[in-house]
């Protein structure tokens, strides 16, 4: 059975899956909706809040920098446990403290240092855990791993952001809103603290010596065909999945007026969807390999924005599941395949300069993404009018997302396929 978890699961690995689970739980309770709710409740604007959570997107510039640090020591542990801590310190633990505590008018300046300065710590580093961990997952457990740890970690996010909103909206009717907030921040950093003790109680092993010293290790990667050509639809995938992040669920509930208990409850769906449809992708990548199966996604991805942009007030009753069943369906495909990108063509010696690069092309497609969709929402904020119709600026978008999905689908079966299955590299 292709879920069974016979030499799947050892300590390591649990680690690893425990870790994913706790971190799934703190990110709910310090990002998304409730850390702009934090924010707005601090004192920031919608224009600083929008400035500050950038902020990590724009600190992703340093990953290629990670391997210039790590591979100056042998043993990696201490610092990474240490750059992380700091992460967590003070992207959670200063943030939650500082309202209240400096004057307004510096409020915001001290939130983007802290943000800013812990997310560059963990920048830094962020290589390090998955060139470390990746030891404990050989190629032929690989693919199971992920796809059981994918549905273990949508369990875990659902319940953690369906826990967030009903905290979040207690602590609105308490009176003492910031109050009750900061008690959940606090908690989550409790959390981080357990997840980072977690990363760092597997066996550090002997890391491979790299074939490149100092500057150029920033280089190595270029030298490297394949990767190099892999990188393109980690690219894509991450730019034209986040195009719509924001501007998606904006519509549902500005345009749409679908209420926040409805989504909520949709949204919830993705538990069992991921579970039901995880086996038919993990039998495809069987079927195929990771650069074909990954290649159908984006084919099938345009189903989700297509769908969407004919959601309306009429229509959202029994259009949305649908639209939200395709989209939590394609995902759990993408986000498995994607998870092993940075591993098919990257050597083990050289493991923390390849994985800068990758992370770093991770955080430039997201940035591009929403950067893009930002731009056309400010270009062209007006609805147009066909004939009878209105399309809303996001309804645009996520035309131009389908579009943009199925054209690189295409063009990556046709053209990047070949290239990237040749045997060797020029």
């Amino acid at each position: 059975m292709w879920m069974s978890l016979s030499g799947v699961f050892n300590r390591d690995r649990l680690c690893i899956l425990g870790a994913e689970c706790l971190k799934a739980i703190y990110t709910a309770l310090t990002t998304g909706v409730f850390l702009t709710g934090f924010l707005l409740n601090a004192g920031l604007d919608q224009a600083e809040l929008g400035m500050v959570t950038s902020l990590p997107l724009i600190a992703g510039i340093l990953y290629p920098l990670s391997p210039l640090l790590l591979e100056r020591f042998r043993k990696r542990k201490p610092v990474l446990g240490i750059a992380r801590l700091i992460f967590h310190s003070l992207v959670i633990l200063c943030v939650t403290l500082l309202p209240g505590r400096v004057d307004d008018g510096a409020l915001f300046w001290w939130m983007a240092a802290a943000l800013l300065l812990g997310n560059s710590c963990n920048i830094l580093v962020a290589s390090g855990f998955p060139a470390w961990h990746i030891g404990f997952l050989p190629e032929e457990i690989r693919g199971r791993f992920f796809a059981i740890s994918g549905i273990i970690n949508s369990v875990f996010t659902a319940l953690a952001s369906f826990g967030a909103s009903v905290l979040a909206d207690a602590a609105r009717e308490s009176g003492n809103q910031m109050y009750w907030m900061g008690v959940i921040r606090h908690g989550a950093f409790v959390l981080a603290i357990l997840e980072l003790l977690l990363l760092l109680l597997h066996r550090e092993p002997e890391y491979p010596q790299s074939r490149a010293k100092g500057w150029k290790l920033l280089t190595l990667p270029f030298g490297n065909r394949r990767f190099c050509l892999t990188m393109v639809p980690v690219f894509a995938w991450m730019m034209i999945s986040t195009m719509t992040l924001y501007s998606a669920n904006a519509y549902l509930l500005e345009e749409v007026k679908v209420s926040y208990v409805f989504l909520s409850v949709l949204q919830a769906m993705n538990i069992v969807t991921t579970a039901v449809v995880m086996p038919f992708w993990h039998r495809l990548l069987l079927r195929t390999s990771w650069l074909r199966a990954f290649q159908k996604v984006f084919l099938l991805f345009p189903l989700y924005p297509f769908l969407h942009m004919l959601v309306t007030g009429r229509t959202y009753v029994w259009l949305l599941p649908m639209t939200l069943l395709a989209y939590q369906t394609i995902l759990a495909g993408g986000t498995l395949y994607f998870n092993n990108m940075a591993y098919l063509f990257t050597p083990k010696e050289d493991r923390t300069a390849y994985l800068s690069w990758y992370l770093m092309l991770v955080n430039a497609g997201s940035l591009c993404g929403q950067g893009l969709s930002a731009l056309l929402l400010k270009l062209w904020p007006e609805s147009w009018r066909l004939g009878n119709f209105s399309v809303a600026p996001a309804q645009r978008i996520l035309l131009l997302q389908g579009l943009l999905s199925a054209g690189f689908g295409l063009w990556f079966g046709k053209v990047l396929l070949k290239r990237l299955e040749q045997k060797k590299d020029s």
